[in-house]
């Protein structure tokens, strides 16, 4: 083989490494991936799972307890030093699992099975979309890496990370299943390894995400409230009528508020998510209390303490307007927005691996979802998202429909080519 300044000619390594990712053993992969139930707080099978997997391809492999049943899997492929290292992240658990009683309408297959529709093979189940099609993709790309014989300088690293689904704790609803928005990567970026770059999977559609918008989870709740008879009721104050009046102000505040939280062309969003109040069981009673939970997303040109300045501003000036009311509010998550540069090599990295797949340059997004990116990068790594999920996608199919998660067997080649590609490049360069 060529060698240039101490490295493999990389047009020969790049041939090396392609040839020897498998179509057949994706799907596989894959399969079996989304067969093995992954909600939020019960991680361990597929953990298992994936740790095997790292073993078979020779990695040095690392099991972290996050908790109990609930691991982070690192596996290394150790450079021969001096090289940038790469990490590959994504989450072994799942939005749905198909089963869930509280959704109206389907969601997604709990099991996998695979066809062939409009002149490509598909994927479907939990996960196949978001993203279990990220763990075969870099499985295979490591194994097609490690049959070529090629030695990378620099680490390559695979983390599957528990606890990314965007939920979070809040009153009754506690313990390890609700216990998500990035917990385990976290713990990976507290307690290591991780890459000076990383590439996370997620369902970008073959697109560069470079940075998303953080979020602001609260509880605005009208206070104050007697818990009286309904008999002896007429004209008590009611906290949940109360937070009814509070509702029609606050949704013409957030129109309003949305406008601030543009950012490069995108437009932030606020969303009334929840409402809590009063005493179901017993209806014979005035309520307390009454709460409404939402959700902020923030830009990157913001902090989470601006949002709740702003927040608690329009607060306070509706307490003013009605007093008695009582209304407070207290955030239960906050996840930041992150963002990279585009000069930084690991977007470079996955610029030219997309030209050199597909034969166009690539299109740079930022989104409104969460990811891990925040924690890795809050630790000094650069990391940004890209992932084959939702780039084709089936004709006829609806939100409503049992098939909503799936992947195209030609977008996850592509996927994992890239991830291929990008692992040649950053690892085989110099610190």
């Amino acid at each position: 083989m060529v060698m240039e300044y101490g490295y493999p000619d990389m047009r020969v390594a790049k041939e090396e490494v392609l040839s020897r990712i498998d179509g057949g053993r994706l799907v596989k992969t894959l399969t079996e991936l989304i067969d093995i139930p992954s909600p939020t707080g019960s991680e361990g099978e597929i953990g298992s799972y994936i740790y095997s997997k790292y073993r078979e391809l020779g990695l040095k492999v690392i099991w972290q307890e996050v908790e109990d049943g609930r691991p982070n899997v690192i596996g290394i492929l150790r450079g021969r030093g001096g090289g940038k290292s790469l990490q590959l992240d994504a989450h072994l658990d799942v939005s749905f699992t198909g089963t869930e009683e509280f959704l109206y309408g389907g969601v997604t297959s709990p099991k996998s099975r695979v066809e062939e529709r409009e002149g490509d093979t598909w994927i479907f189940g939990a996960g196949a979309f978001n993203m279990k099609n990220a763990h075969a993709a870099y499985l295979e790309a490591v194994r097609a890496i490690v049959d070529s014989g090629i030695e990378l300088e620099g680490d390559l690293i695979l983390t599957a990370t528990s606890g990314e689904i965007e939920e979070s704790q809040v009153d009754d609803f506690r313990g390890k299943k609700y216990r998500g928005y990035g917990s385990g990567a976290s713990y990976l970026a507290a307690h290591g390894p991780i890459g000076d770059y990383v590439i996370i999977g997620e369902p970008t559609g073959l697109k560069l995400m470079i940075g998303h918008y953080g979020s602001y989870w609260a509880k605005i709740t009208a206070s104050g409230g007697t818990v009286i008879h309904t008999a002896w009721s007429r004209g008590i104050p009611n906290k949940i009528e109360q937070m009814s009046e509070f509702i029609i102000e606050f949704r013409e505040w957030k129109a309003k508020y949305e406008d601030k939280l543009t950012y490069k062309g995108y437009r932030g969003i606020v969303n009334i998510a929840a409402v809590q109040g009063g005493f179901p069981w017993k209806a014979s009673r005035t309520p307390g209390e009454a709460s409404i939970y939402v959700d902020i997303r923030f830009p990157p040109s913001m902090t989470w303490m601006q949002v709740r300045d702003d927040l608690d501003a329009f607060i306070a000036d509706f307490n003013r307007r009605h007093p008695g009311y009582d209304i407070y509010e207290l955030p239960y998550a906050i996840n930041p927005p992150t963002e990279v540069d585009e000069g930084e090599l690991v977007v470079r990295a996955v610029k030219d691996a997309h030209r050199e797949v597909m034969g166009r340059d690539v299109e740079t997004i930022y989104e409104i979802w969460y990811s891990n990116a925040p924690k890795y990068n809050s630790m000094g790594s650069k990391a940004i998202n890209y992932g084959p999920g939702g780039a084709k996608k089936l004709s006829g199919l609806t939100l409503a429909d049992k098939d909503r998660e799936y992947i195209s067997l030609s977008d996850l080649i592509a996927g994992t080519k890239v991830y291929a590609l990008s692992a040649l490049s950053i690892c085989n360069t110099p610190r």
